[in-house]
């Protein structure tokens, strides 16, 4: 296996951003500035990084308006005045596409970005594949694709993190990205995603520690039901995750990590794990990680409702997103040490 890239430096006290996936309730409602715009364009994604209390941010590449030089030299001199880091997350069809992946580069290279997020699956593996076949020919068209891309990523010297997206075991992507084998490919540790494949969160940070470029901060909590359990993001202390425990590994793995938060409020996940359906993608059910999961994580399952917005006005749902926001900045600088 080929070593990912070493950390650039020491951990930096603001090293707390959040993800431009935290902001869904006020992105839905936000009316675009142009026709066929980003409901959340990169100047009001600054604004609102830096209002709930982030550092930085993890943004979308489409909430750039523009790739001109100008228009970067503007988001540039904006990021140097706030002293704003930047991650880009870009769709995983962009390693598939070198004319695509050069525009993200550029653009990189004009803002000082150096990292990437990219996800590979959009839905979730046990809702959108109905058969192992399928499975198999997702898993080999992306190890082809990005060993394809390897030497494109080389070129770039950009540091891309594949997140753990209710997809991949943390074995399978350890297996993955061993397997590409280049310095600049790497993880996007998401602190909860794989609870919903029955998998301990420490056990997933663990593993993929050594791979880490960047994250996906979040607490989680449970909630059984006839099923299986329902599954939501909670504000930072809320839940079940052990939060300052993983960011330890992460940051002992890579010094320079930084930790996006990604809180998104809606309705809670159903995860069907007790459904014969919900494992087609594995050889067999697996009551070992059964009982085990159900020890170590729905052993410690919220014994009220877990929030819901559906029910909620509008005004209601972004002040209860807005509440989330604040209240996991003041929990990441005063529990976590994040500022």
């Amino acid at each position: 296996m080929t070593q990912l890239l070493p950390a650039e430096g020491r951990a930096q006290s603001s090293s707390y951003g959040l993800a431009y996936t935290s902001f869904p309730v006020r992105t839905r409602q936000a009316a675009p500035a142009t026709p066929g715009g980003p409901g959340m364009p990169a100047e009001k994604f600054i604004e609102h990084c830096l209002a709930f209390g982030g550092r930085g941010g993890q943004m979308d590449f489409s909430q750039l308006t523009s790739t001109d030089a100008a228009y970067l030299k503007r988001i540039r001199a904006l990021l140097e005045e706030k002293n704003f880091f930047l991650e880009f997350a870009v769709s995983g069809k962009v390693f598939a596409d070198p004319g695509a992946y050069d525009r993200v580069a550029a653009a990189a290279r004009e803002l000082g970005v150096t990292r990437l997020r990219t996800a590979l699956l959009g839905g979730r593996r046990y809702e959108d594949f109905r058969d192992m076949a399928t499975w198999r020919e997702f898993v080999t068209r992306w190890q082809q694709t990005l060993e394809r891309a390897a030497p494109m990523l080389d070129k770039h010297r950009l540091l891309v993190g594949v997140e753990n997206h209710k997809d991949w075991l943390a074995d399978e992507q350890v297996a993955l990205l061993r397997r590409v084998g280049s310095p600049y490919l790497g993880a996007c540790v998401d602190f909860g995603n794989n609870m919903a494949l029955l998998e301990d969160s420490v056990e997933v940070a663990e593993k993929l520690a050594p791979f880490v470029v960047t994250t996906h901060l979040k607490d989680m909590a449970v909630r059984p039901y006839e099923r299986g359990f329902e599954l939501s993001e909670v504000a930072l202390g809320d839940g079940i995750v052990p939060l300052a425990r993983i960011i330890a590994m992460l940051r002992a793995a890579r010094s320079d990590v930084r930790f996006c938060l990604e809180m998104i409020t809606r309705d809670p996940l159903k995860v069907p794990y007790r459904d014969d359906s919900y494992w087609v993608t594995y050889e067999r059910r697996d009551p070992a990680r059964v009982e085990r999961f159900e020890k170590t994580v729905l052993s410690r399952a919220w014994a009220r409702p877990l929030p819901t917005i559906s029910d909620l006005e509008p005004a209601r749902r972004l002040a209860f997103e807005d509440e989330n926001l604040r209240r996991s900045a003041a929990y990441a600088k005063e529990k976590l040490g994040l500022s």
